[in-house]
């Protein structure tokens, strides 16, 4: 394959994401998700492993996500009319979307779960009773500051 037909491929490519983040709101929070939820997850130091499991079931999302798109634009570009098996189709390929979602969701709560109770369970020292007086003070402190600072908020 030459270099030029390579470069087209990809910018093709590129464009056709593009499309799909520009037009459907939907890809749009899978991607900021899918940001969200890897930056979670390196924060949490997550192994590779789970990182990688990670990693595939967001591409899942965002493939079905990119399939349901095509599968609606072949369908308004066959037909401008409601007709009940364009309805089955385009609630087909929706429905895929859906199930990677809650898939997606299931490996995020078994991947997160652990960490987020190590988490919590190396937290607990901070809260302990005798602490949340200074944390309270603190918390307290800086609202006043902030409040006296940007002020009350109210209009004058």
């Amino acid at each position: 394959m030459k270099a030029s037909k390579l470069r087209d491929s990809f910018k093709f490519a590129i464009e056709g994401v593009g499309y799909v983040l520009k037009t459907q709101r939907n890809m749009r929070l899978h991607f900021i998700s899918a940001i969200a939820i890897l930056a979670a997850g390196l924060i949490l130091k997550i192994s590779y492993l789970e990182l990688a499991i990670l990693s595939l079931t967001i591409a899942l999302v965002i493939i079905a996500e990119m399939f349901n798109t095509a599968v609606e634009v072949i369908i308004d570009l066959q037909t401008s009319e409601r007709h009940p098996i364009a309805k089955i189709i385009k609630d087909i390929a929706a429905g895929a979307v859906l199930i990677s979602a809650i898939n997606a969701v299931a490996v995020g709560f078994l991947i997160f779960t652990r960490h987020l109770i190590l988490l919590l369970y190396h937290l607990r020292d901070i809260f302990r009773w005798d602490n949340l007086l200074t944390i309270f003070l603190i918390v307290v402190g800086v609202v006043t500051g902030l409040l006296s600072f940007f002020g009350s908020g109210r209009v004058k």
